[in-house]
C-alpha cells in the first residue's frame, strides 16, 4: 500500500472514530460511572464487536445484510433497543448505592456489553462495507489481505483513541460514587444511554 493511501485511511479512522456516536457516548458513561477498570473491559468488547464486523465484511456477510433493508433495520433497531435495555437495567438499580462499588473493578459482564454495543451498531457496519474497501489498493495482489491490514489499523486506532474517552471519562469517577450521589449518577447513566440509543436512531434511519 503506498504512504499517501496509507496516511488517507490513517486519517479518516482517527476522524471516524472522533465523531459522536454509540461508543464515545457508553464508555465514556461507563468510565464515569464504574471507573478505569470497567471502561477498559468494555473497550474490550467494544473492539471484539468491530473484529467481529471487520470478519464478517471480509468473508462478504456485511455486504449482504446492507443489501437487504430488513436485515439492515434488525441490526439497527436491535442496536437501539440493546442501549434501551441497559437504560432501563441502570434505571433500575437506582437505589442500590453499593452496586457502584462492588463492580468498579469491571467484570466480564462489561465485555460482553462493549460487544453487543458494537455488534449492534449499524455504522460499524457501514464502515466496513463502504469506507474502508475504498482505500484498498485496488491492483492488490492479495485483496484480503489488503482489506485485513486495513481493519487492524483501524482497530488500533479505535483503541488507542476509546482508552482515552475512558481516561477522561474516569475522572469523574471519584465525584460520581460518592454514596449521597449514587442513585442521581445512575439515573443520569440511564437517561445518557437513552440519549446515545435516540442518536443511533436519528443518525442511521437512512442506512
Amino acid at each position: 500500500m503506498d504512504e499517501f493511501r496509507w496516511a488517507s485511511f490513517l486519517l479518516a479512522a482517527v476522524l471516524i472514530e472522533l465523531t459522536p456516536g454509540p461508543n464515545m457516548g457508553y464508555l465514556a458513561l461507563v468510565s464515569a460511572r464504574r471507573g478505569w477498570g470497567a471502561g477498559l473491559l468494555t473497550v474490550l468488547g467494544v473492539t471484539l464487536g468491530l473484529g467481529a464486523h471487520m470478519l464478517a465484511a471480509a468473508a462478504g456477510l456485511s455486504q449482504l445484510a446492507v443489501a437487504q433493508p430488513v436485515l439492515y433495520q434488525g441490526l439497527r433497531w436491535g442496536g437501539v433497543l440493546y442501549l434501551l435495555w441497559l437504560a432501563w437495567d441502570g434505571w433500575r438499580g437506582r437505589g442500590a448505592s453499593a452496586e457502584i462499588e462492588d463492580l468498579s473493578a469491571g467484570d466480564w459482564r462489561d465485555v460482553r456489553r462493549g460487544f453487543l454495543t458494537n455488534l449492534l451498531n449499524p455504522k460499524a457496519l457501514i464502515f466496513y462495507v463502504a469506507v474502508l474497501p475504498s482505500f484498498a489498493p485496488p491492483q492488490a495482489q492479495n485483496p484480503l489481505q489488503a482489506f485485513l491490514l486495513l481493519g487492524v489499523m483501524h482497530l488500533s486506532v479505535s483503541v488507542v483513541i476509546h482508552t482515552a474517552i475512558v481516561a477522561l471519562g474516569a475522572r469523574a469517577y471519584g465525584w460520581a460514587t460518592r454514596a449521597d450521589r449514587a442513585p442521581q449518577v445512575q439515573a443520569a447513566f440511564a437517561l445518557g444511554l437513552v440519549a446515545v440509543a435516540g442518536w443511533v436512531a436519528w443518525s442511521t434511519r437512512g442506512g
